[in-house]
């Protein structure tokens, strides 16, 4: 049945050549009249749509609505298949000399998550099997009769990923991103767990705890927008490579389509440029399978102006067994600026061997001494740079106004070349009265030196030992976790020399791939280190990765004795807990069926193949009417495993979610 065919000749529903569902939606709710002739007086949707009670006919709305929601293009209506490519005036290219990097769903919010769990649908799946009968063949009669056994099983497919379209879907969207309610609220400490029984708050009323947060981070990110916006100066994230490996304990969906990928990211970079401060920094870690395109889909959030760099991590020194070209033994971190013009890094040094050479140390921290002569500048190209400096024979009194008996130097070198000091006049007395300067006798000619603070360059290849995943990644949480890892980890050194370079006390750090939380023990490390204080937001959907988090901070704050620092984790809590209580109480099939229509409606954002499927082939057969109560439950229960919504803070107070008055009451003190 083509249903855009049958409803052309309704114009109100049409915006040029585009479907407006939304209106189409609300003629269906309200029973337009017009819109009910015409889908009555085609027999394919008069079939489909309507029930024939005595001499009258019934619209079915939510059959009507039901099949529309799952006949959209992945809800996108967008111009473009699944794919990515060279196009241009909306068709992909083959051969042509106008090219143009064009971006599929960009104007599109995908609904589907990044965990392991999400990469597939379940749906159930029927199998028949027949055992023939057995002949004795000397005499002609069956031994045994035929056999038929019929079973119903849960099966896994790739995900059919939902896209929503920004205008045409925008209630949609505004309902997914609406923040949520929170619930299981507990502090950990260095002593063990707590009771929440407040949330720390700065004077401007900013939350000052260190936060883990288990759910969509899409969605957490958008509940904890009102708090953070503009107040975060770093955020380090590690996402799913997309590099099509095979699944491994504690990984994420790391085999998302391309186009699929970018849309992920794509959503996720906008919510996050809006955490940033506008002198703070978003480093991406990722490898070459997607970098050239996160590099021009960064661009495009983040502006071109705003990239600070491109890191080569050498992650890897060995590189990877059995490839068959390369073996891979670095990684990248992509690094912007929120405002390049007003973001600086820190003044610090992050290799052992040149932390040796700041071997003295003042109220400012540790400094080296420098002769203060440029040699790299003639006195020619810089005049303003040649100048007297006079000093005692005591070498106590320095200045630049000559004295009674003072000694002259001027900055030339051993060779008697005429170089510049290192700052004009103005900014060598400036040190001078800091205490910055000193002069020494050396081959009986007067010498300046001035203090260098501790720093270094930092190049953008990191190849130091302590960056090797393996040693400070791997091998690190397993520590924490009994043996056990999870895939992949940083390098505790890796995250924390980023941090240590772009933030300091105070400052917020947020990671929404958290992981294992190795972002959470750098920053707790580094804390320790320099006797700071930084704050920490991680967000994480998996459940393996949250249960590892919990522990792994837990024991850095313990282990430490850290009694200053203590982290609060919760979670968003689930929408779809009502409806598995729901399916429990059903005492029959007919119950189970009566419940499924409501769960439909309950739950109509997140129809996706499996409910179709289930709907259309197995509801009402005969053989799964046959189950035990207890299995038809189970498959239920199966498909409401892929819907995982959340309850919108503004239902958290609805009696059939089932949230506990504490958690009500703490999700209203966190959004203030």
């Amino acid at each position: 049945m083509n249903l855009e065919k049958i409803l052309k000749n309704d114009k109100r529903i049409w915006d040029e050549d585009i479907l407006d569902y939304p209106q189409l939606f609300e003629l269906a709710r309200t029973y337009d009249k017009d819109l009910l002739e015409t889908l009555f007086n085609n027999k394919d949707s008069k079939e489909k749509f309507f029930i024939q009670v005595g001499d009258s006919h019934v619209f079915k709305y939510n059959e009507f609505r039901f099949y529309l929601e799952q006949n959209q293009v992945n809800n996108s209506f967008t111009q473009y298949a699944n794919k990515i490519g060279l196009a241009s005036q909306g068709e992909h290219l083959s051969d042509s000399t106008d090219y143009v990097l064009d971006w599929p769903y960009k104007d599109c919010v995908l609904e589907g998550g990044m965990s392991s769990e999400e990469d597939t649908d379940t749906f159930i799946e029927k199998k028949v099997e027949t055992t023939p009968g057995k002949m004795d063949k000397k005499t002609g009669t069956m031994i045994s009769p035929e056999k038929t056994e019929v079973t119903f099983s849960q099966a896994k497919r790739k995900r059919e990923e939902i896209f929503y379209n920004n205008i045409i879907a925008d209630k949609e969207i505004d309902r997914l991103l609406d923040k949520k309610a929170l619930k299981n609220f507990t502090r950990y400490t260095a002593k063990g767990e707590e009771e929440v029984k407040e949330i720390k708050r700065d004077e401007d009323g900013t939350i000052k705890e260190n936060l883990l947060i288990k759910g969509n981070n899409l969605l957490a990110l958008h509940s904890l927008k009102e708090q953070f916006a503009g107040k975060v100066k770093l955020i380090y994230i590690d996402p799913p490579y997309n590099t099509g490996g095979s699944e491994e304990i504690f990984t994420y969906n790391n085999r998302f389509n391309h186009s699929t990928w970018l849309t992920f990211m794509k959503n996720r970079l906008e919510i996050a440029k809006e955490f940033l401060r506008e002198d703070g920094f978003i480093a991406i870690a990722i490898d070459h399978a997607e970098l050239f395109y996160l590099g021009a889909l960064s661009d495009q959030v983040f502006d071109r102006e705003n990239r600070i760099g491109l890191v080569t991590v050498v992650h890897k020194p060995e590189g990877r067994q059995h490839s068959k070209f390369f073996s891979p033994s670095n990684e990248y971190m992509l690094v912007y600026a929120k405002n390049k013009e007003l973001a600086k890094f820190n003044k610090i040094v992050l290799l052992d061997e040149k932390k040796k050479e700041f071997n003295e140390v003042d109220d400012k921290g540790f400094y080296k001494w420098k002769e203060f002569v440029r040699k790299d500048t003639l006195r020619n190209q810089k005049k303003a740079g040649f100048y007297p400096i006079y000093v005692s024979k005591d070498l106590k009194k320095i200045s630049t106004t000559k004295f009674n008996n003072s000694l002259t130097s001027y900055p030339i070198d051993s060779k008697g070349t005429e170089r510049v000091w290192n700052v004009q006049e103005k900014g060598f007395n400036e040190k001078l009265q800091n205490g910055e300067v000193k002069a020494e006798i050396k081959d009986e000619k007067v010498k300046i030196f001035y203090k260098i603070r501790e720093q270094q360059v930092f190049v953008t290849h990191w190849t130091d030992k302590r960056y090797n995943s393996t040693a400070n990644g791997t091998f690190l949480v397993k520590k924490y976790l009994d043996g056990k890892s999870v895939s992949y980890p940083k390098s505790l050194y890796t995250v924390q020399d980023t941090i240590k370079i772009m933030t300091n006390d105070g400052d917020i750090i947020m990671d929404f791939f958290a992981g294992s939380s190795t972002t959470a023990h750098a920053s707790l490390s580094l804390d320790i280190e320099d006797n700071q204080n930084r704050q920490f937001i991680m967000i994480e959907q998996v459940e393996e990765h949250y249960e590892v988090s919990t522990k792994r901070i837990s024991q850095v704050l313990s282990e430490n004795n850290q009694q200053q620092s203590n982290f609060i984790a919760f979670e968003l809590a689930e929408y779809n807990e009502e409806a598995k209580n729901k399916i429990d109480a059903c005492k029959s099939y007919k119950e189970l069926k009566k419940l499924f229509t409501e769960l439909t409606e309950y739950y109509f954002l997140n129809y996706n193949v499996s409910v179709k499927q289930f709907n259309d082939q197995i509801l009402d057969d005969k053989d799964f009417q046959e189950l035990p109560l207890e299995e038809q439950k189970t498959l239920f229960k199966a498909l409401l495993d892929n819907n995982q919504l959340y309850i919108p803070y503004k239902e958290q107070e609805d009696g059939k979610h089932n949230l506990s008055k504490e958690d009500q009451e703490l999700t209203n003190e966190f959004y203030g």
